[in-house]
């Protein structure tokens, strides 16, 4: 019943919704929208409550797993997506999960991460408005060429940045993208396994789409861009989710079945 209310909110971010209008179309009493709201509040979501008003989502980077699925077809990357308003950080939420066997393709999203990182253990700043995700792969190759999927999906990335942003990106080897000359997603690999197979791969994607760049610190800032700042206007993170997910399972099985030798020349051509 909580997701039935979060979507309808979603579907009315921009205005209240009365409590009597979220019972009558639920089915359940006033008492027990009220129940399911401050519960949503606990689990982090970020909702006003206005006497003769009623309530409003004051996030409009909420994810809402089954509209994204729905949008993904029978693709890998994706079949199965949960989202959290707070993370300590989506690469970690996944490892911790590894023992339950989740399935390949699964994805985690946070509104926020709490303890989001770069490479080499880097703090990477992951405030409301970004899209912080990251998802689980188990491909049956050698490290080294396991490795190159870092390069792979950052040629994916700015493929699909290139949509929002309404100028090309580029890619900073061998895991930033940059729109402008600036930062505006990176990508962190995380591997588990022997020299000549990967036990399971995990791919953490940080993208600023309506991070605004006053928000972070000035050290960071300086060099860093958002979807917001390139585009001029507020973009849905769900929209940015569905279309890069589907260019990064693309280009996934693009990978596997034709080997980097067909991408060399894109990657060389967007390699800032």
């Amino acid at each position: 019943m909580r997701q039935k209310i979060l979507k309808e909110l979603v579907k009315n971010r921009d205005n209240f919704v009365s409590g009597s209008q979220l019972a009558e179309s639920l089915g359940i009493s006033r008492v027990a929208v009220w129940k399911h709201i401050e519960a949503l509040k606990k689990e982090g979501y970020d909702i006003s409550g206005v006497s003769g008003r009623g309530y409003q989502l004051n996030d409009n980077g909420v994810i809402i797993p089954d509209d994204i699925r729905a949008g993904l077809s029978q693709q890998l990357i994706g079949s199965e997506i949960h989202y959290y308003p707070r993370l300590d950080s989506t690469n970690e939420a996944l490892k911790r999960s590894i023992k339950e066997c989740p399935p390949e393709g699964m994805v985690y999203v946070a509104g926020k991460q709490e303890g989001g990182k770069g490479r080499r253990g880097r703090k990477w700043e992951s405030p409301p408005g970004g899209l912080w995700f990251s998802f689980l792969l188990r491909p049956t190759l050698p490290l080294p060429q396991t490795a190159l999927l870092s390069l792979v999906f950052a040629v994916s990335l700015v493929k699909s940045l290139d949509v929002f942003s309404g100028l090309p990106c580029q890619i900073k080897w061998p895991n930033d993208v940059l729109c402008q000359g600036k930062k505006i997603a990176g990508i962190l690999l995380e591997i588990s396994g022997e020299i000549d197979n990967a036990d399971y791969l995990i791919v953490g994607i940080g993208i600023n789409v309506n991070v605004r760049i006053n928000d972070l610190p000035a050290a960071i800032g300086a060099n860093s861009t958002s979807l917001l700042e390139m585009s001029g206007r507020v973009i849905a993170a769900d929209e940015v989710l569905k279309t890069v997910l589907k260019d990064l399972d693309s280009y996934y099985h693009g990978f596997l079945k034709n080997g980097f030798s067909a991408i060399r020349l894109e990657f060389k051509s967007r390699c800032l």
